[in-house]
């Protein structure tokens, strides 16, 4: 992950309306780092002024799904991604962008990604707290940030960085201008936002 410094002008960031979880936090960080936030409920309200789109964090893989096909937000991130631009999941945000989940039997994922979210061999359920991450690319290598789940994917194509609590899974993909974390970038401190920052740009 190559350092990127912001622009000037503001950024303008849809996140996806998932109807799941508390954004509080989310919002906050973002605004934090220099980025707009924007609430996209349906699909008319993506316009050219949205440089990036966030698929958040929190919920079960089902549900999630649910809430994207009944307001058409599944085909505008399909579309999206299509068109290379720049796209960050967040936990369940990373989960859906694959097939399917033994969270939720018979719901199909974007199918962005080839894979299935398994049911983790954790110590504890879910996973809560800090781990370090493992990764080829040197941003991300030795990370300690913060994990909530107890799902996850265990191998991919796309894998990015993995970490192990109990078993290796997969802690981050990344294809072109696409970037998943299963962990929390927005509650992982000064590391997480940096993260955040350079996927979003």
């Amino acid at each position: 992950m190559s350092q990127i410094s912001i622009k000037q002008k503001v950024q303008r960031i849809g996140v996806i309306n998932t109807q799941a979880g508390n954004l509080f936090s989310l919002f906050a960080c973002l605004k934090r780092i220099g980025f707009e936030p924007l609430m996209i409920n349906q699909p008319q309200q993506l316009d050219t002024s949205i440089s990036a789109l966030l698929i958040p964090g929190q919920g079960r893989f089902g549900q999630v799904m649910s809430q994207l096909t009944s307001t058409g937000l599944d085909k505008v991130i399909l579309e999206w991604t299509k068109a290379d631009k720049p796209l960050l999941g967040i936990c369940v945000g990373l989960q859906v962008l694959f097939e399917s989940s033994a969270e939720d039997p018979g719901v199909s994922g974007l199918g962005i990604f080839k894979g299935r979210v398994e049911r983790l061999n954790s110590p504890k359920q879910p996973m809560v707290g800090w781990s370090k991450i493992n990764a080829d690319n040197a941003f991300l290598d030795q990370q300690i940030v913060y994990f909530v789940n107890s799902y996850g994917v265990k191998t991919s194509d796309v894998t990015a960085a993995t970490v192990n609590y109990g078993e290796q899974f997969v802690a981050a993909v990344n294809q072109g201008n696409i970037w998943a974390f299963q962990f929390h970038p927005e509650k992982s401190g000064p590391v997480g936002e940096e993260m955040m920052k350079q996927c979003l740009n």
